[in-house]
């Protein structure tokens, strides 16, 4: 900006009033023809207001206004997670490189991609108009190096202007982005890709303020610009000498790796508040798929998180539209396999995960309550509105429900493929890969593809692109590679050899280089892994695996089994309790790969984090998994008996489901352990447990209890000395400083124990004897519709202890009884056909507790199998109330 435009604008900003050229003349000594010319370029530039009228007056913006805009901008940077924490450094270096007098200093921001850097200088920008240092309506202007690297002369027309035939194709002239910032900043992402002489033009105008429009050789133009650059690169290895000293302020934006947990929380929160948003309905987040949110390494940082926040959303959507549930639900089967294996990390940090994840909650719900809320976002590509428009178009084509997902899952994959693809991070592979290697690739697969008439994905030239790119790295530092079975690939593959042959020709003189025999193995092996696949014939039976925690549990089966059968079937891999589970994945991932099973993978695993080996499995290796948990020998024995005999994966899984529900429901009806114990445990033994114990002790009747503590070491390991505990004792509570939450067992921890709520609950549940024998006794002679009054109450006793796990809650003493007595009873009306009782404005108590029904549901299932019977909504109604009202603590 000229120097006495800006005195123009400096005297309308002090003015409290309209004036006139004349008036502006006058008062700062100009002709009046300079003064019209400056006023109508700066009402042009936005930076002042013309009035409507003769004669013509100006005036700065509105003060009101003015204000308004300071509110809604105020304090920009804090309105970045991690503002103070990780991020409060860089935003430190930022405030200081606008405030540094007179005009700022040119910054440089360094950071990976997706680490925030466009976002990081807008707020730099909207600082600086908070601080008065730009005036509020100066521009923002943003620009990527990368979109016209490949033409350096148009991207310097872009930058500094061009002037009509500069060159073939400059048909007209136009101003560059630096007239475009003049009075602001100029936001230069990906500056790395900027060649040599562009720098050089660039640093002539952050010298002088001076620069020249391409063709333009007499006149010189001048702009007040702040220069803000990016870059994902080491600014040594790209840019000159002479251009990064004149940026004196390098600002480096640390990685999502580098975040701390309660970051990334705030993140994911930050991102499903606004998926939320543009679905107006909450979303609610299963609590496996958040951990694993949290935990996963996303190698394309925040920019990468959004991503595969909104997929996992969109497939949540698309089960909600196509299923028509009541929510939105994101469960560990809606996320790519790369997210899910942040499952496979849940040991390394957990005290953290406890702290941000509640642990007595199974479902989350994030909702955007904000002021800001009621403006609903919008995508010019709305993956909702996309899922939404093409499921009524196929239910007015009359598809089911099973045709519709099945249409839709390939739309919604399609789709964000394509979103994928616009995305400007999604560069990220771009980024990796030389251009010429890309291209080299392509013309690799063209000439492969016409040689062997065979057709290969776009993950496969990606794979070889990364291969070949690191090839021609090691040659180039001659680090020699050797194949180890050369031979029997010239001799398998005889074809694909002689075309790796002459691709190897075509690499050599385009790279200058020269590619080793060994090397041509390897290309080899990329132009036939469909073949490879192809050649296994599908005769194969079904691969069961059994995944056990133990150093020799797994084997032990399996050998058992094998000898019993007289076969060798059957896989087994034991997990010791000190293996990493991610350690343990790989090692099953890298099994499964040389089984090559060809008719699926059945899991047969214990407990815990092996549970979700099979669905990581599917996602990643594209086979079928089939997982029974809490399996035993006798299901191992059916699996492998099965699979032998060439039974599919569906019928074998039935049966060992149907094997493990009998002994379950078995364990059920059989009498419970005579004595009764109490559990004390904390990570030595002694400390806090003695205190607990003698705190309770005078509680307990020690004829009747018995009083146990144990050291707490590792969760598997105690929750192994529960399971032996309990084949001996009916153990009424568990009490220690480590949250331990299992099966139907009350856990009590330190505080509650030293607490007199706590401590009348705990008496209450140590002396109180529940007299199954006399309710059996008593619903013999009244039950007629059902076999075994016996069998009954053991079996709903189960499903009401499962039933306060699954909605984290622990009954009042005695009220379990009653809800037996009630479920026993509802079994005998629904079974002699009676008729629906109405539930008092049931649809206000379903809106209010959606999850909580949505959980007592899923249990009576149960009931409703065993006993073949319909329970209509309106009783799961009053069952959902009878539980939250009688819950321990409840104030309803």
């Amino acid at each position: 900006m000229s120097s006495r435009k800006d005195e123009v604008l400096k005297f309308l900003n002090a003015m409290n009033q309209k004036v006139s050229a004349g008036d502006v003349a006058n008062e700062l000594g100009m002709d009046r023809a300079n003064a019209s010319r400056y006023l109508n370029d700066l009402f042009k530039e936005n930076k002042i207001e013309k009035l409507p009228g003769k004669p013509v007056f100006y005036q700065a913006v509105k003060i009101e206004e003015e204000v308004k805009s300071v509110q809604n901008e105020k304090s920009a940077f804090d309105r970045l997670i991690g503002s103070s924490d990780s991020l409060k450094v860089s935003i430190q270096q930022a405030k200081a490189a606008i405030l540094y007098p007179p005009h700022g200093l040119h910054t440089l921001i360094l950071g990976k991609t997706g680490t925030g850097k466009s976002l990081f200088a807008e707020c730099m920008y909207h600082f600086a108009k908070e601080s008065a240092i730009i005036p509020r309506t100066a521009p923002f202007v943003s620009f990527n190096c990368a979109d016209y690297a490949q033409n350096p002369q148009l991207l310097f027309g872009h930058i500094f202007g061009v002037v009509k035939g500069a060159y073939t194709g400059a048909e007209e002239t136009r101003s560059g982005l630096l007239s475009k910032a003049d009075g602001g900043i100029l936001f230069l992402d990906e500056i790395h890709r900027l060649p040599p002489e562009g720098q050089e033009m660039l640093f002539t105008f952050i010298d002088k303020g001076e620069y020249r429009p391409l063709g333009e050789s007499s006149k010189v133009h001048n702009a007040q610009v702040q220069i803000i650059g990016a870059t994902t690169e080491s600014p040594d290895n790209f840019l000159l000498e002479t251009f990064t000293r004149r940026i004196p302020m390098t600002i480096t934006l640390p990685s999502l790796s580098e975040r701390n947990l309660e970051e990334r929380y705030q993140l994911i929160e930050f991102f499903l508040k606004q998926e939320a948003n543009r679905l107006n309905q909450p979303i609610r987040v299963h609590r496996q798929a958040l951990i694993a949110f949290l935990l996963y390494h996303a190698s394309a940082n925040v920019g990468q998180l959004q991503r595969d926040l909104k997929l996992a959303c969109a497939k949540a959507f698309l089960h909600y539209k196509t299923k028509a549930t009541n929510y939105i639900l994101i469960e560990q089967d809606d996320l790519p396999i790369h997210v899910q294996k942040g499952l496979l990390h849940m040991k390394d940090e957990p005290e953290k995960l406890n702290r941000l994840i509640d642990v007595n909650k199974t479902i989350f719900k994030f909702a955007d309550l904000s002021e800001e809320s009621s403006k609903k976002l919008t995508d010019v590509n709305d993956v909702y509105q996309a899922i939404q428009e093409r499921a009524d178009e196929l239910i007015k084509e009359g598809k089911n429900q099973t045709e519709l997902e099945e249409a839709l899952y390939v739309d919604v994959d399609q789709y964000f493929h394509d979103y994928m693809v616009q995305l400007p991070t999604q560069q990220t592979a771009k980024e990796i890969i030389d251009p010429a290697i890309w291209s080299l690739t392509e013309r690799v697969y063209e000439m492969a593809s016409k040689r062997l008439e065979r057709k290969y994905n776009d993950k496969m030239r990606f794979a070889f692109s990364l291969h070949l790119q690191s090839t021609i790295e090691r040659i180039r530092e001659q680090k020699h590679i050797i194949h180890p079975d050369l031979n029997n690939v010239r001799k398998k593959y005889p074809k694909e050899f002689q075309v790796a042959i002459d691709i190897s020709a075509m690499i050599e003189q385009e790279l200058g280089i020269e590619i080793p025999f060994d090397e041509i193995g390897f290309l080899t092996m990329f132009l036939t892994e469909e073949v490879v696949e192809s050649m296994f014939v599908s005769e194969s039976q079904v691969e069961v695996l059994v995944l056990m925690h133990g150093r020799s549990t797994a084997t032990s089966m399996v050998e058992t089994v094998q000898e019993l059968l007289s076969i060798e079937s059957g896989t087994a891999m034991d997990m010791p309790l000190s293996m990493e589970v991610k350690t343990m994945y790989e090692n099953v991932k890298k099994r499964v790969v040389k089984l090559n099973p060809q008719k699926g993978v059945l899991i047969l695993s214990d407990m815990g984090s092996l549970a979700s080996f099979g669905n990581m499995l599917t996602e990643e290796l594209g086979i079928r998994t089939k997982t029974v948990t809490m399996a035993s020998t006798p299901v191992v024995l059916e699996a492998i008996r099965k699979a032998s005999l060439g039974r599919g994966l569906e019928d074998i899984y039935q049966s060992c489901q149907q094997l493990f529900e009998n002994k379950y429901k078995a364990q059920i009806l059989r009498a419970k352990p005579a004595k009764n114990a109490v559990i004390f445990t904390c990570f030595t033994g002694e400390g806090v447990a003695e205190q607990l114990r003698a705190r309770v002790e005078p509680l307990i009747d020690q004829s009747k209890v018995e009083i146990i503590v144990l050291q707490f070491l590792h969760k598997e390991a105690f929750r192994e000395r529960i399971d032996q505990l309990m084949e001996e004792y009916n153990i009424l509570a568990i009490m220690g400083s480590v949250e331990f939450q299992y099966r139907d067992i009350p856990f009590f921890s330190a505080l509650e124990v030293f607490s007199d709520g706590g401590i009348d609950i705990i008496k209450r549940i140590l002396n109180d004897e529940v007299p199954y024998e006399k309710l059996i006794a008593s619903l013999n002679g009244n039950l007629t519709a059902v076999d075994s009054a016996e069998e009954l109450v053991y079996f709903l006793r189960k499903i009401i202890s499962e039933l306060q796990i699954q909605l984290n809650l622990i009954l009042e003493p005695g009220v379990d009884i009653g809800m037996i007595l009630h479920l026993a009873f509802l079994i005998e009306r629904m079974r002699l056909g009676a008729v629906d009782r109405e539930f008092p404005d049931f649809n206000e108590f379903a809106k209010n507790h959606m999850v909580e029904m949505q959980v007592t549901q899923q249990m009576m299932e149960n009931v409703e199998r065993e006993y073949d019977i319909t329970i209509p909504q309106s009783e799961i109604a009053y069952l959902t109330q009878m539980m939250l009202a009688n819950r321990v603590g409840a104030t309803d």
